[in-house]
């Protein structure tokens, strides 16, 4: 039987594009009011799965971002606690490698301090030894004179003797030839053999003068081998020892790159002296007193070098713990001219080297300012101190407080800015911290 269809029906159309898979969907639902319905054209059915999809997507990537962050925080946490704990660390070795060197420094002062009492000592014995040669000097004279007069006088008395021994043997002779001789001849004979006798008797008493002070020559002369002796060995401790003084300035002032050739001709025209041992010792000792003046030469020399060095900045500012927030150099594309040194609120800022205060108030971006002038072109800046403990034209020697370290002017927090500035020129602190270590 065939299939028939009415001609009034109406066939739709198969929908093309886009219609084909989202077709368009009509919506009913009913309610108290009525029945309702809407309807969804394609466009929008693909807009709501395209809004789906990109809220989905939205989720996922929102979900594994949130993880990646709290991962990254993690890590960053963790290398925050690494890093500080490293940093902690650090600070705790820096802080005993401190103290070690503090307690090497008191050492090394003390010891200092100890030699310097022994070189006065031993510069006194040296004296007193040098007194006790010339004095044993003269003495030696004065006995080799004296023998020297016993010596004519023994051969004057030799001389007598023998000449009185030749006449009584002559007298003796005529007496055995003349047998019973006159009266007066034996008078004669009896005169010249007291005289031989006395003349005997004084040979013997010059001879035994001689030997005795023969004796005393030979005594005073081991003394005097003895006193060069001893003076010798403290001559060479002495000369070791301003040795050992020296070479540790020297080395301090050539590390720093400062002449010392100028800086002692500086000191010198400001501190004068003479000194020295006397001419007629300088005839009498000539090696004693060559290497004596070559002592004075290098005591002088030492003191010059601890007057120099005393008015220039080897020492650091701080003797508490302290971190190094800048160095000197190149920061931020301009030049910091010092060093930044954090610590704790008031901590002691102590002034490096002798000085006259040449400003303490308040300047610009320094806030609360110490400059410290140590003469020779040389000053110090102390700066963002919470507060200054000295006046204007007040003397200060190294290691005074001169204010507490604090966070004033344009600071970022509590440390202290330490310049060094020679004739209106920046140099770095550290060169001069450096080269004071062996020495302060």
């Amino acid at each position: 039987m065939r299939d028939t269809i009415a001609p009034d029906t109406d066939i739709a159309p198969p929908e093309k594009g886009l219609a084909h898979f989202l077709p368009t969907q009509t919506i009913s639902f009913a309610d108290s009011h009525g029945v309702h319905s809407f309807t969804l054209s394609p466009m929008l059915r693909l807009g709501l799965v395209v809004s789906g999809i990109a809220l989905a997507m939205w989720g996922v990537i929102a979900t594994v971002t949130v993880l990646l962050a709290s991962y990254g925080e993690d890590q960053t946490r963790q290398r925050s606690a690494a890093l500080t704990m490293a940093y902690e660390t650090r600070i705790a070795e820096l802080s005993l490698e401190r103290d070690m060197l503090s307690a090497q420094l008191e050492k090394t002062t003390d010891r200092m301090g100890k030699a310097q009492t022994q070189l006065i000592a031993q510069q006194e014995s040296l004296l007193q030894i040098g007194a006790e040669r010339q004095e044993t000097g003269t003495r030696i004279i004065a006995i080799q004179s004296q023998l020297q007069a016993a010596l004519v006088d023994r051969d004057s008395a030799a001389s007598n003797a023998r000449r009185l021994d030749i006449e009584l043997a002559t007298i003796q002779t005529l007496m055995t030839d003349r047998l019973g001789g006159q009266q007066d001849e034996i008078a004669v004979v009896t005169s010249m053999t007291s005289a031989l006798a006395d003349a005997v008797q004084s040979r013997d008493a010059e001879q035994a003068k001689v030997g005795e002070l023969q004796t005393a020559l030979d005594d005073l002369e081991l003394q005097r081998s003895l006193n060069g002796q001893r003076q010798d060995r403290m001559l060479s401790q002495l000369e070791d020892a301003l040795s050992v003084s020296l070479v540790p300035l020297s080395g301090m002032f050539e590390a720093a790159g400062l002449d010392i050739d100028s800086l002692l001709a500086n000191v010198r025209q400001n501190y004068s002296g003479t000194g020295g041992l006397s001419d007629e010792s300088a005839e009498a000792m000539p090696d004693f007193n060559n290497r004596m003046q070559d002592i004075f030469g290098r005591l002088e020399e030492i003191s010059s070098l601890q007057a120099a060095a005393a008015r220039i900045p080897f020492t650091f500012p701080l003797r508490s713990a302290y971190r190094l927030t800048s160095p000197f150099g190149p920061r931020g594309g301009r030049l910091h001219k010092g060093l930044d040194l954090a610590s704790s609120l008031n901590t002691p800022v102590l002034a490096t080297a002798d000085a006259t205060v040449f400003f303490s108030g308040v300047q610009s971006g320094f806030g609360n300012l110490v400059i410290l002038d140590h003469g020779g072109g040389y000053k110090t800046y102390y700066a963002h101190l919470n507060r200054t403990r000295v006046t204007i034209g007040q003397r200060v020697a190294r290691g005074d407080l001169i204010g507490d370290m604090g966070n004033s002017g344009r600071s970022s927090g509590v440390h202290v800015h330490y310049e060094i500035r020679k004739d209106g020129v920046s140099l770095n602190p550290m060169t001069f911290i450096k080269a004071g270590r062996n020495v302060y």
